[in-house]
């Protein structure tokens, strides 16, 4: 008998792990600051005020101070990471996307495709334009691939079907019209500002145009969707 629904998230079970690894390090960080000061002294005659100043402690203390701070450390790692992937809960009429900021549902009829575009979650219309592209993780591929077949979702893996589709954005290029261009212009400055609210609002505009866009090392590339008007 199938679950009436399944959640696919990061295993909180990790989260000790990166307390551990965040307290190894402030542990070996401990030891490595006395000689790390000494060789600057040596070397450029100075060296960072925190680093003195932990090189000041006896080891007595420093080591379960860096350790404690570590494991906070790693703790908080974890957690920024689990809120930006964020959780994907799957039945047989919808899949519900939620995360810190926004929560969305998108039913069985409107989806035609789903798959991991790197380290992003990607769910299409049946005119292949993107009803949603949110974080993910490309570790979860198997946990997600698993689910979404269990549920008889149209999952095409963790690679983009036409992924040789997209092109790199360059600005006033003949292949776009000037409205398209406004639109990617808009939407490079408001990610050079830290702006994303704006950023995914120009995306949906763009996506009203027949245009895909999606990030890739810091420049926009896109690819036209189905019913893309000549752009």
């Amino acid at each position: 008998m199938f679950a009436p629904s399944t959640t696919v998230t990061i295993d909180s079970k990790m989260a000790p792990a990166f307390a551990a690894t965040g307290a190894a390090a402030g542990f070996v960080g401990a030891l490595l600051v006395g000689p790390v000061v000494s060789w600057l002294l040596n070397r450029i005659d100075t060296a960072p005020g925190p680093l003195r100043l932990i090189d000041q402690l006896p080891l007595l203390w420093s080591i379960p101070l860096l350790t404690v701070l570590g494991a906070v450390g790693g703790w908080i790692v974890f957690a920024v990471w689990n809120e930006e992937v964020g959780r994907v809960v799957i039945d047989h009429q919808a899949v519900r996307l939620e995360s810190k900021k926004t929560t969305s549902v998108y039913s069985r009829e409107e989806i035609a495709e789903v798959f991991l575009d790197k380290d992003e979650l990607v769910i299409l219309d049946h005119r292949f334009r993107e009803l949603s592209r949110t974080a993910s993780d490309n570790g979860l591929a198997s946990k997600l691939a698993t689910s979404f077949i269990e549920f008889e979702y149209p999952w095409a893996g963790a690679k983009d079907p036409r992924d040789e589709a997209f092109i790199e954005w360059v600005d006033r290029s003949g292949n776009l019209h000037s409205v398209t261009h406004s639109l990617l212009r808009a939407r490079h400055r408001a990610l050079t500002d830290g702006k994303a609210g704006e950023a995914d609002a120009l995306r949906e505009q763009l996506a009203a145009h027949g245009i895909v866009v999606r990030d890739r090392g810091g420049k926009q590339q896109y690819r036209l969707s189905t019913d893309a008007p000549g752009a």
